[in-house]
């Protein structure tokens, strides 16, 4: 092994500092790099989904409500975007989201822009199951998400408000 070149003491100071920065760049990313799409616990939501479910208003009044969404992975496997699109008779909501996971933990920023209000997203991913809190000003709902190769249920319960819930069963489109 002595043949093995084991320093870059024969590389111009200039080269050897774009290594360095090279080096480091790498090892900074390695984590994520290493990731694999099939290791992200996003991997289950990545996609484009229809369906329809139900929103139950504080009143009790009940009406069907269709939706379409779409995952997808954001810079890299730990990031993913949604756009959800939700309508029924009486309401509409759009909401753009960007998440982000550290091991389990999820964290992210959701915008409504129909009513122009955002807020924050925080949980736990994995397994194809999220269960979180989304907060906004004056508004808070606890989140449920299962997720299968082909199906999705969202479950979503704001604390206060004109609706009491809203249960969604979305299939996968290909």
């Amino acid at each position: 092994m002595s043949n093995c070149i084991t320093s870059t003491s024969y590389l111009p100071s200039r080269n050897r500092s774009w290594l360095r920065s090279g080096l480091a760049a790498l090892l900074l990313l390695w984590p994520v790099a290493a990731m694999s799409a099939t290791e992200s616990p996003f991997r289950p939501f990545v996609g484009n989904w229809r369906g329809a479910g139900d929103i139950v208003a504080a009143d009790g009044h009940r009406e069907q409500v269709t939706c379409r969404a779409t995952y997808a992975y954001g810079e890299n496997v730990v990031t993913l975007t949604q756009s959800l699109v939700c309508a029924s008779d009486s309401y509409r909501f759009d909401v753009e989201s960007r998440f982000v996971a550290n091991g389990s933990a999820l964290q992210g920023q959701w915008q409504e822009t129909t009513r122009n209000v955002a807020g924050s997203v925080n949980g736990q991913v994995g397994n194809g199951d999220f269960e979180g809190t989304v907060r906004g000003q004056n508004f808070t709902a606890q989140i449920s998400v299962k997720a299968n190769r082909s199906q999705q249920v969202v479950s979503i319960r704001p604390s206060a408000g004109d609706i009491a819930s809203m249960e969604v069963s979305l299939q996968r489109r290909r």
